[in-house]
């Protein structure tokens, strides 16, 4: 690469870990630990100045001494630059959604991860736990925007749970560390915890009383969030129309599916009475554990994918994460010694009254434990970062896409059906709805950022198509008020479908399966755009 270049792309990088140090750190880089960061008004301005620099600087690069490799760094580097610009310019978020702060306070990692001495890590912790106070005034300055309610609710949630940590878990975490370091660390976590509570506190007396039903992007935003944060150009009339059509080709497959355990039943019918075949809540991370095995071994047998030689553990979702059924804490691609990575799931609230935990648990029945366990772990998310992790350059292992990490799980769990990991099908059913899911996700995002649709009607809609419960149903909805890019999951899934007949049309008899997979993954997670131009010799531009 032209040594201009690569300066180039290391000041972008070099600025990004700077101005994000607790991603840095979660990254790996250790050098970052103990920063929760700056969000304050200046520091944002004066990311915005330079982060207008370097797009300029980039746009600037002569195209035509590259390699196809340098242009593709290139050119992942750039929209990165793009994506970054346009959500503090355009779509400031920050000024109206609390939940945007809210990842600098995730302080897991010096406690979970063996990288260091205990108490080189707790140390590390201290210093973290001491800049909470400061980075959350910084960031609460921002928020002179009306809090729209569902952000609101999900915010609290997420704050307490930090509190929770912060006062429960920690001193705990740090027992058996020296006093004096103990002591610091108690002493800082405290003044976390208080700065949490100023902060929830500030929630329920400002912004509660002035918050607001409305909560919709509006079209021009969220058309300008799929161009700059996937490269996608489509008319959202279009969108729609694809999400609509694979509505009914997975409800046409329901319908069928159910039909196979009993014809004389609604599908309805037969998932609610599959919803009650589910691990009992004591029982359902030894059952989770088991069904990793099963994968990983089918995956080994099938050489379907290259396999990592780590293994995820799986462990009960920490108390600010709860807002998920499942998720996957992967291994950072820059962490030189802990290397584990956690496979997380949600039993229900204690505090639940009988009815909503079943309700909760059902999300875990049998038929569809094996293909969350695809989507998060194998081969899904650990996999797809285990990958990530050789490759050799940082650009790749640093900006990832939406709809790639999202759209590759998704696509995992059709892909695995269809190579016969499992015939039975309850499972086939099961990978379906977890589509049916996603699929009403992608037209509940449009529908509530662009079309008027409202919360109640997006519940509703994932109880009708989806045949979720109304407590999951009602979680969905309201993640789609604040998260709009969960349509990714199903736009990623059906882009990287299409990436996989192209490359085959091409290749014809000399495609693999494997070699595929493994090509891909060995890209990192670039908007799939740029994939396609990194795996097709020629792309015709069209992702769907």
């Amino acid at each position: 690469m032209p040594t201009d270049l690569q300066a180039l792309l290391d000041a972008v990088i070099d600025a990004f870990l700077a101005f994000y140090p607790a991603y840095a750190a979660g990254l790996g880089l250790h050098q970052h630990d103990g920063q929760p960061g700056d969000l304050s008004p200046e520091a944002v301005d004066a990311r915005v100045r330079d982060l207008r620099t370097f797009d300029r600087r980039l746009a600037e690069v002569a195209l035509d001494a590259l390699s196809p490799q340098q242009r593709h760094e290139l050119a992942l580097v750039h929209a990165a630059v793009r994506y970054e610009l346009f959500e503090w310019t355009e779509w400031r978020q920050h000024t109206s959604s609390p939940i945007v702060a809210s990842y600098p306070l995730d302080v897991t990692l010096y406690l979970k991860r063996d990288y260091a001495p205990l108490a080189e890590r707790v140390r590390a912790l201290t210093r973290h736990l001491e800049g909470v106070g400061p980075y959350l005034e910084g960031a609460r300055r921002h928020l002179t925007e009306p809090v729209p309610r569902p952000h609101l609710e999900t915010a609290r949630e997420i704050y307490r749970g930090h509190l929770a940590f912060f006062e429960e878990t920690v001193p705990t975490a740090v027992r058996d560390v020296p006093e004096e370091v103990r002591g610091a660390c108690l002493r800082a976590a405290a003044s976390a915890a208080a700065a949490v509570r100023r902060f929830l506190a500030w929630l329920d007396e400002v912004a509660a009383p002035r918050a607001v039903d409305a909560f919709a992007i509006g079209e021009t935003t969220y058309r300008r969030m799929l161009e700059t944060g996937e490269l996608l150009d489509l008319p959202l009339d279009r969108l729609v129309a694809v999400g609509e059509a694979e509505l009914e080709r997975l409800s046409e497959a329901v319908a069928r599916t159910a039909a196979e355990l009993d014809p004389h039943a609604t599908p309805h019918e037969v998932l609610r009475r599959l919803a009650r075949d589910h691990p009992p809540e004591a029982e359902l991370l030894e059952a989770t554990r088991r069904t990793l095995e099963e994968l990983r071994a089918f995956l080994a047998a099938r050489g379907i994918v290259t396999l990592p030689d780590a293994h995820p553990r799986v462990e009960e979702t920490p108390p600010f994460a709860r807002w998920a059924f499942a998720m996957m804490d992967t291994a950072g691609p820059f962490e030189e010694r802990a290397t584990e990575s956690y496979y997380y799931v949600t039993p229900p609230d204690p505090a639940w009254p009988p009815e909503q935990r079943e309700e909760w648990l059902s999300e875990f029945a049998y038929h569809s434990l094996r293909a969350t366990s695809i989507h998060e772990a194998y081969p899904g998310h650990f996999v797809h970062f285990m990958h990530v992790r050789r490759i050799p350059s940082r650009a790749p292992r640093i900006f990832t896409s939406y709809a790639f990490v999202e759209g590759w799980a998704h696509y995992c769990e059709e892909m695995m059906a269809e190579v016969g990991v499992d015939p039975d099908p309850r499972f086939r059913l099961g990978v379906l709805t977890g589509a049916l899911v996603r699929v009403v996700r992608f037209l509940v995002s449009i529908g509530m950022h662009t079309r008027g649709m409202t919360l109640e009607e997006a519940r509703r809609l994932f109880m009708e198509r989806a045949f979720l419960e109304a407590l999951p149903a009602s979680k969905e909805a309201q993640r789609g008020t604040f998260d709009p890019g969960y349509l990714y999951y199903t736009l990623g899934k059906l882009a990287l479908r299409k990436l996989r007949e192209d490359v085959q049309r091409e290749q014809g008899a000399a495609f693999s399966l494997r070699a595929f997979h493994d090509r891909l993954l060995a890209l990192g997670a670039p908007p799939l755009a740029l994939a396609r131009r990194a795996l097709l010799a020629h792309d015709d531009g069209r992702l769907l």
